[in-house]
C-alpha cells in the first residue's frame, strides 16, 4: 500500500490526503506496475507480492462495493525469469548412493534410506512416516506413501530395491511379520524403543553422504 501511495504521489502528483478508491482503477494500477519495474527496478517477485497485497485489499473492500475488486482482478505481474533446474548426473548420483558403505548398522540404515528416497522420489517427510504396514515386497512391489492432508499413493519400487529392503528388514526388523504394523521402517532407538527419524536426521544423512561422495566426485553441488 505504501508503495502504491508513493507512486501516486511521485508519478501522478496526487496528495496522499486526496487519494480515494477512484485511484485504484485499472489505469493507475497498470501504470504502477510499470513504474515499479522501470523506475524502481524491483524484481518480478517483489512486484507480484505487492500486487497481491493490493488485490487482497480490494477484494476485502469489494464486500462493500463489488466494482472495487474488478479493477485489479485481471492484472498480472511480470513473469519471473526461470532458473535452470539443478540435478545430479548419473556418476554423481551413484557416488552419493554408495557413500554409506554399510560397514556399521547405522551405515546400513542410511544406505537403505537413500536408496528408497531415490527410487520412490518421495518427500523426506513421507519416507520418515513409512511403517512396516506400508511395504509390499511381493509382485508388484510397492510402498504406500502418505503425503499432505493424509493422502496416500502407491509407488512402485524396483526389484533391486526390494532385495535391498529384504536384507534391511532381516537386520533391523527380524521376524517382522510378528512385529506391530505401525513400527517405523527407519528408526533410531530412544530409551530402548524404536522412534521414527526426524527430517533433520535425514538431512544430516544426505549431507554426510554428499561430503563423502565429493572425494570421488568433486562436481557434486554443495
Amino acid at each position: 500500500m505504501e508503495c502504491f501511495l508513493d507512486y501516486l504521489t511521485e508519478a501522478e502528483g496526487i496528495d496522499r490526503a486526496q487519494v480515494g478508491f477512484e485511484h485504484f482503477d485499472r489505469v493507475h494500477l497498470k501504470a504502477w506496475l510499470a513504474w515499479m519495474h522501470e523506475q524502481r527496478h524491483y524484481a518480478p517477485r517483489t512486484i507480484a507480492l505487492r500486487l497481491t497485497a493490493i488485490k487482497t485489499f480490494l477484494a476485502c473492500s469489494g464486500h462493500e462495493d463489488i466494482t472495487l475488486s474488478q479493477a485489479a482482478k485481471a492484472l498480472r505481474a511480470p513473469a519471473s525469469p526461470r532458473t535452470p533446474i539443478e540435478y545430479l548426473t548419473e556418476p554423481e548420483t551413484r557416488a552419493v548412493l554408495a557413500a554409506h558403505l554399510g560397514a556399521t548398522a547405522k551405515s546400513q540404515r542410511n544406505r537403505m534410506l537413500l536408496i528408497l528416497l531415490y527410487d520412490t522420489a518421495a518427500r523426506v517427510s513421507e519416507i520418515t512416516e513409512l511403517t512396516l504396514h506400508d511395504l509390499a515386497l511381493t509382485p508388484p512391489g510397492h510402498v504406500i506413501l502418505t503425503g499432505k492432508r493424509n493422502k496416500t499413493r502407491a509407488v512402485p519400487i524396483s526389484s533391486t530395491t526390494i532385495e535391498h529392503l529384504r536384507v534391511y528388514l532381516a537386520e533391523f526388523h527380524p521376524n517382522h511379520a510378528q512385529l506391530p504394523a505401525t513400527r517405523p521402517l527407519f528408526y533410531s532407538q530412544h530409551h530402548g524403543h524404536p522412534s521414527k527419524l526426524s527430517t533433520d536426521t535425514v538431512a544430516a544423512v544426505l549431507k554426510t553422504a554428499a561430503r563423502a561422495a565429493r572425494t570421488k566426485c568433486p562436481t557434486i553441488p554443495r
